[in-house]
């Protein structure tokens, strides 16, 4: 009977918690005075069931949306295309891009059979973002006026039409604000791209 009652606990945590360590469960077992070890053999079998989903090592989720790297690697926000997808400015297929200050491993990484590229980014210019609703998740995602900065920062192809959409969605005094942030030369280089279009 404890043992069901046991096994009720975790999956109700699991429901409760959109991405979760394994660490949760090893603390969730060891309140039950149980071997915190044991914590990846329920895990094991859970994924094996498809009750729960690896998302990258240690982590966890019942969902299956790469997006949920950023619970994983912290602090980070989604940017680039995948900033310009989530509010409606990007319509080509693009790999989801996770922006982080974190010394994690860049470049490209499989999470759920799907592409995602992390990008390292200076601390100082690691800013302009905020929390927004993305179906079941609240995921930190970069505002239009850092991302048209990353764009830059990051050697993106800078097409005039998209110049011209950023343009049409940025806020002018918030874009200055965040260039205090940079150097002179990157400055010029923003005020460049800004009257291409």
């Amino acid at each position: 009977m404890g043992k069901i009652k046991y096994q009720q606990e975790i999956e109700s945590f699991i429901k409760k918690n959109q991405v979760f360590h394994v660490k949760d469960i090893k603390r969730l077992i060891s309140s039950k005075n149980a071997d915190p070890d044991y914590a990846y053999l329920i895990l094991h079998n859970l994924e094996r069931k498809g009750k729960v989903n690896r998302i990258i090592k240690g982590y966890y989720t019942t969902h299956d949306d790469p997006m949920l790297l950023a619970y994983c690697i912290k602090p980070s926000y989604i940017g680039l295309e995948s900033a310009l997808s989530i509010y409606g400015l990007w319509e080509q297929e693009a790999n989801v891009v996770l922006i982080t200050p974190r010394r994690v491993r860049q470049g490209l990484r499989q999470v759920f059979n799907t592409n995602v590229v992390v990008h390292l980014i200076n601390k100082k210019h690691f800013f302009g973002y905020h929390y927004i609703d993305y179906y079941d998740f609240k995921l930190p995602v970069s505002d239009i006026e850092k991302t048209f900065l990353d764009w830059i920062d990051f050697k993106r192809y800078l097409s005039k039409e998209l110049i011209k959409t950023f343009k049409k969605n940025m806020n002018k005094n918030k874009l200055k604000r965040y260039l205090k942030h940079y150097d002179k030369r990157f400055a010029t280089k923003v005020n460049n791209a800004l009257k291409q279009s």
